[in-house]
């Protein structure tokens, strides 16, 4: 199968970008117009499939078809925000163009979201940094795919996407802002359960300390063994006693 190459974006161009922004407001047509005086800060891949500008803004028009279900361009509500981001994960760990290599390149993200849809990371955080834009597990975007990728239960699950719909946005943070946990599905999977069993008999409200107890907690036991080399069973038994001791102390 040929691999549709990603447009990339270098940091530089996402400074240059940002800094025009201070003057023409977050648009896709700026920050073309940056690309046609910089054209330097633009790349692909060298080799490997076939450079698709087209992808990358088929990307964006199913982004802003999700967004405008959530209210955008209106200022919207915390949980408007927190559907756009829901259904934006799902999305966006499904896309074909985004089962390869690509997706895992932060400078395919800073293209994303500074070039194809800079409105859309202004409306989902509004006043926010630079790292809305740019590559890495705060980028607008590559946050949400991460989530998706890593929270998918499978085709086969009766609730594949249950994770992502119930987890809260401080248990995203919490798990996907910690490479150690993030960089394993399994382990990633594991505690988003254990999340999830423990929130049924909490108020969903004290699940905050708890969560970030049981990270401590968890990252402790990680450095002593890693979790994700455990077979299933025990990854399960061993993530719920962390959170059996996070929801006694």
């Amino acid at each position: 199968m040929s691999v549709a190459l990603l447009p990339r974006l270098k940091p530089i161009g996402v400074d240059t970008a940002l800094g025009r922004f201070h003057e023409t407001g977050a648009n896709t047509r700026s920050t073309l117009n940056i690309l046609s005086d910089f054209s330097d800060v633009l790349s692909f891949a060298p080799s490997g499939g076939y450079k698709s500008g087209k992808a990358a803004v088929d990307l964006g028009q199913g982004l802003k078809e999700i967004a405008q279900r959530a209210g955008f361009p209106r200022i919207g509500s915390q949980s408007a925000k927190a559907e756009f981001d829901q259904q934006a994960a799902i999305y966006l760990a499904q896309v074909p163009a985004l089962s390869s290599g690509e997706a895992l390149r932060n400078d395919v993200w800073a293209f994303l979201a500074t070039v194809i849809v800079p409105d859309l990371v202004v409306w989902r955080f509004p006043g926010e940094s630079r790292s809305r834009f740019d590559g890495g597990n705060r980028n607008t975007f590559q946050r949400l795919w991460m989530r998706g990728k890593r929270l998918d239960r499978g085709e086969s699950h009766a609730d594949r996407w249950g994770l992502v719909k119930a987890l809260s946005e401080d248990a995203m943070v919490q798990i996907f802002e910690r490479p150690s946990i993030a960089c394993s599905q399994r382990l990633a999977t594991a505690v988003a359960e254990g999340w999830m069993k423990a929130a049924i008999e909490i108020e969903k409200g004290a699940m905050e300390d708890i969560m970030r107890r049981a990270v401590k907690m968890l990252r402790i036991r990680n450095e002593v063994i890693d979790l994700s080399y455990l077979d299933a069973e025990q990854l399960e038994k061993t993530v719920a006693k962390i959170f059996e001791e996070a929801m006694s102390v």
